[in-house]
């Protein structure tokens, strides 16, 4: 292999096996979703009658809806075509708490990577952010603070791995777990769709690309595989050159 490539290479595979916080996501603020927060336009849009801007907006997120919540997106197009405005808002709410559910599912599954889990629970938050108006409306004030206050023991019992070991705090798996139950068992019940059978939490059966979504994991794996076909491209090269030679 030629000495540059050569250095080139390992020098990438170093990186890959590197933290890589500001690459795990690609949303801008870790405590935006904004996936969800085009649902305030989406609602908006709504209230002005405006059905074919709606459905532009909701066309913007196909990708989200496909791989993740396309019985809500079915509904959702369902209603806009009838023009039903409650029926279209609901649907899209209750993809809004199926977001939650995955990004609390897949915030229990990397529990001891600590900067992972804390950007995954800032964006089931930051998706509870637009739900809350609604908790709050249907089952008052001190219901929806108390989901507030379950994000933030949640995000306490995470601990902190700290600097170089200073300002280290231990986990707490139970307090976390126990945390996380009682924000999907509020907020599940209050956002189905109708005849919906499950109402359960987010389940890795539900998307063939599990909680790739919103982590690093697949791009390492994706960049692994183009340095391993990019080395493979090199050898089988070389060896050409030398045959006719």
């Amino acid at each position: 292999m030629r000495k540059p490539l050569f250095i080139t290479v390992i020098a990438f595979l170093f990186l890959l096996t590197t933290p890589l916080p500001a690459f795990a996501y690609s949303y801008g603020d870790p405590g935006k979703e904004a996936f969800a927060e085009a649902y305030k336009q989406f609602e908006e849009q709504l209230d002005q009658n405006d059905y074919t801007l709606a459905k532009e907006t909701i066309d913007a997120y196909d990708k989200e809806f496909t791989l993740y919540f396309p019985e809500a997106k079915e509904k959702i197009d369902a209603s806009l075509a009838k023009e039903d405005a409650d029926a279209a808002k609901q649907a899209y709410r209750v993809a809004l708490r199926q977001n939650i559910e995955r990004r609390l599912h897949f915030a229990q599954e990397q529990f001891d990577d600590f900067g992972q889990a804390k950007l995954l629970l800032a964006k089931a938050r930051g998706t509870y952010d637009v739900l809350a108006p609604y908790v709050k409306e249907s089952e008052g004030a001190k219901t929806s603070d108390s989901l507030y206050t379950a994000f933030d023991d949640s995000l306490a019992a995470l601990g902190n791995p700290g600097l170089f070991g200073v300002g280290k705090k231990a986990s707490d798996r139970k307090t976390f777990d126990q945390n996380i139950k009682q924000i999907e068992d509020t907020v599940t019940p209050l956002f189905v769709l109708p005849g919906e059978e499950k109402t359960g939490v987010f389940d890795e059966e539900d998307s063939i690309f599990g909680q790739s979504f919103g982590t690093d994991d697949i791009w390492k794996t994706v960049a692994i595989s183009l340095v391993i076909i990019l080395i493979v491209i090199v050898i089988i090269g070389q060896r050409k050159k030398r045959r006719a030679q």
